[in-house]
């Protein structure tokens, strides 16, 4: 190789010229082969990316075309189902139209409001309740363009149609009320929506009533004549609305006298209370009214301390009076006088039910209020049915009455049974298992021998069983041969 810039021949391996100090750069030489195979080899590969990118193009071409082929059946078949849809609502509507349907008269309505003539439209619908008095939808779009119109009271009316009516659901009837209350409210008229509930005996209205109309107060204690010293009136409605009232001086309003404690009646009289209560709407609840008579010149009633109810083991009744009184009583649920048994101890109570009234007399004959009370004294069953039946064949061994336990008696073929039947009450006496008595012959025909036993179910003592008088259980004491 020789230096570019004198001309030297460079020694292979040289860097720089050994004349002129140039630095020598050496580019191999390219041999004309080489650059050949290189340029087929580019060749080719451009080749076949070529081909590559043709196979890619030819299957999104196909791709294409079958989601063009899909996408035009599709519209083909959407393009049919809205046809059929607008034929077969061009024929309701037909139908509709011509046969003068709620829907007619509701579009026909609704059309002469949307153009402003809302009397138009309420006259179509009052025609359109003509024909369909039932139609709920044309019920509450009349009474909606009423309001609408501003005729309040007419809308009102028009929904009283269908609470009034005795065809209507109580969804319908419900959703009527509520859209009375709605009118009413508006135009701050709550007395109406009281009297528009308090007029209604659906039950799907009670929410409604309990919502906007408070509860009558109650009075306690309950009208009567009291001899007491003091008697205290509570008046209770189980909210926290207020309560007003009046004593002796007419109707209650929000302007009567506030309720906040008892009422105390301290001076014989009689006294008229009436209490009305009233929520945050301004409505009142119908008027409670009781009446009381103060006697205290009269003994106080005596206090009995067992209360009525149900017993189940011994127990005693007990009495007391104020002092300077006597009490009496009666056990046949008659009024007791000065001529009734008279209260010195405890009572032990009856077996069975029983009935007691109790009154209290002073020095003066002057009587109290008659305090009643009802018991129903059952001991706890200590013995079965099956016990009782053993029981009874046992104690007719006993007495001479059967030979032995298997029934026979004497000279009598075959044996008696004994089943056991029900259980009653005896009046004063307890409660008892029926046992009735069957003859079996040697043959096995069986015959009622028309004899009944009582066995009590407490302690198992047995007795026969027979009517009074009056066709009332009896008890019949077994005795000995």
């Amino acid at each position: 190789m020789k230096c570019p810039n004198c001309g030297l021949e460079i020694p292979e391996g040289h860097m720089y010229c050994d004349r002129c100090g140039l630095e020598i750069n050496f580019v191999p030489d390219f041999e004309p082969e080489v650059e050949n195979e290189i340029n087929a080899t580019l060749s080719g590969m451009a080749d076949e990316l070529n081909k590559e990118d043709r196979k890619k193009e030819e299957k999104k071409k196909k791709r294409e075309k079958l989601i063009r082929s899909i996408i035009s059946r599709w519209q083909v078949i959407l393009v049919s189902v809205v046809a059929v849809a607008l034929l077969i609502c061009a024929g309701f509507y037909f139908f509709a139209f011509n046969n003068k349907s709620s829907l007619y008269y509701l579009s026909i309505a609704e059309s002469e409001k949307t153009s402003g003539n809302i009397e138009d439209a309420i006259k179509v619908l009052e025609q359109g309740h003509a024909d369909h008095p039932n139609n709920t939808d044309i019920i509450f779009r009349m009474s909606d363009y009423y309001l609408e119109d501003g005729r309040t009271d007419e809308a009102v009316e028009t929904l009283k149609l269908i609470t009034d009516g005795s065809t209507f659901s109580d969804e319908k009837i419900l959703s009527a009320y509520e859209s009375i209350i709605s009118i009413y409210r508006q135009s701050g008229e709550y007395d109406k929506i009281a009297e528009a509930l308090n007029g209604s005996d659906n039950s799907a209205v009670n929410e409604l009533r309990k919502k906007f109309v408070p509860a009558m107060p109650v009075m306690s204690p309950v009208s009567g004549t009291y001899t007491e010293v003091n008697v205290n009136i509570k008046l209770l409605e189980g909210t926290s609305n207020k309560i007003y009232y009046t004593v002796n001086d007419g109707e209650p309003d929000s302007g009567s006298i506030l309720y906040d404690n008892e009422i105390v009646l301290d001076d014989d009289g009689t006294y008229n209370i009436k209490a009305v209560a009233i929520n945050e709407y301004g409505i009142s609840s119908p008027v409670s009214e009781s009446e009381y008579i103060v006697e205290k010149g009269a003994p106080a009633e005596p206090e009995i301390m067992e209360p009525s109810g149900d017993y189940n083991q011994n127990t005693m009744i007990v009495a007391v009076a104020e002092a300077g009184t006597s009490i009496f009583y009666t056990t046949d649920g008659s009024d007791p006088t000065m001529e009734s048994k008279q209260y010195v101890s405890p009572i032990t109570m009856p077996v069975g039910s029983s009935h007691f009234r109790f009154i209290a007399y002073d020095n003066d004959g002057n009587c109290s209020e008659i305090v009643d009370r009802q018991y129903h004294l059952v001991y706890t069953r200590l013995v079965s049915t099956e016990q009782a039946v053993n029981n009874l064949v046992s104690t007719l061994v006993r007495l001479g009455y059967l030979l032995d336990n298997s029934g026979k008696a004497i000279g009598i073929e075959g044996h008696n049974e004994y089943i056991y039947n029900s259980v009653i009450e005896i009046q004063g006496a307890g409660e008892y298992y029926v046992v009735v008595e069957n003859h079996v012959s040697n043959d096995g025909s069986v015959a009622p021998t028309g004899l009944m036993y009582a066995v009590n179910t407490h302690d198992g003592a047995v007795n026969r069983l027979g009517y009074d008088s009056s066709g009332k259980y009896t008890l019949i004491t077994i005795s000995n041969r």
